[in-house]
């Protein structure tokens, strides 16, 4: 959470429509830097203002009026909900997390990241390769074999989590049986509360063939890297915990580049650029 003064959705509405500024809101802290990173890079970026929604005061009776829990997702969404009521020129990112909810708030203020979050996008073989030489000392497995054992267990998790939407932080570690952990053995039944392991195994997973970022859901690539291969990334590499590694991604994921090739970042570079 950031030291500065919150600010009302009013000042925020009033500073977009009396400036020539590009006002971009999103989810937390790590968002904001992420895009304010990708904004020195495109046409007209100099005018792009991020804001984390950390720092905009949003009432809890607008998120009751939309049928929303409490969160920085949540408040995202009442902020592009406002702003589209009152055709305010802003844009608000949102996780798609799992999809809950997404096929409910349509409005042209409101985009949605491509996967489930901003990691999701460095579920990718380059990306993690990049990470590995820049962050992770060489530690890790090349991407070619670290890959499929870790879409292995995203998928895992994703099943479970596309069926529970407020899923309780899994035990990462109990997924792992084998001395050896390989994510190619990952049991999420095990990872999970003791109430929904039974159905675990019954959910359906998504297509093993397809794209891994889809079902990459956010904090789990981090937690599944620690929880496999947590003595290289914490006594190797220096990266203490979750957060540590989910920069080193994003790190990764801004020196690749990729990224911005994919539908959120061409829409929203066409919409600053207009």
């Amino acid at each position: 959470m950031t030291d500065l003064p919150r600010i009302r959705v009013d000042e925020l509405f009033l500073e977009a429509r009396l400036t020539s500024k590009r006002h971009i809101v999103v989810e937390g802290a790590s968002d904001d830097r992420f895009f304010r990173a990708w904004a020195t890079e495109i046409d007209g970026g100099e005018h792009v203002v991020v804001t984390s929604v950390e720092r905009i005061e949003v009432p809890p009776e607008a998120l009751d009026a939309l049928g929303l829990n409490d969160g920085n997702r949540a408040r995202v969404v009442v902020i592009a909900c406002h702003a589209d009521q009152m055709s305010v020129n802003l844009r608000c990112v949102a996780d798609r997390d799992c999809g809950h909810n997404v096929d409910d708030h349509e409005y042209t203020t409101l985009m949605w990241t491509d996967y489930p979050a901003l990691e999701s996008y460095a579920v990718d073989a380059s990306v993690l390769d990049r990470a590995n030489l820049l962050s992770f000392s060489e530690k890790l497995p090349p991407a070619s074999e670290l890959l499929p054992g870790l879409a292995f267990a995203l998928r895992e998790l994703f099943a479970v989590r596309s069926q529970n939407e407020h899923l309780s932080k899994p035990k990462y570690d109990a997924g792992f049986k084998h001395k050896n952990r390989s994510l190619t053995s990952f049991d999420v039944a095990a990872a999970v509360d003791v109430t929904i392991r039974s159905a675990a195994a019954m959910y359906p997973r998504p297509e093993a063939t397809d794209d891994p970022r889809t079902y990459a859901y956010g904090h789990d690539i981090a937690e599944l890297l620690l929880a496999s291969h947590g003595n290289a990334l914490k006594n190797k590499a220096g990266l203490a915990g979750r957060e540590a590694v989910e920069n080193a991604l994003r790190s990764a994921l801004q020196a690749v580049g990729s990224y911005k090739d994919e539908p959120l970042f061409r829409s929203l570079a066409r919409w600053v650029a207009a």
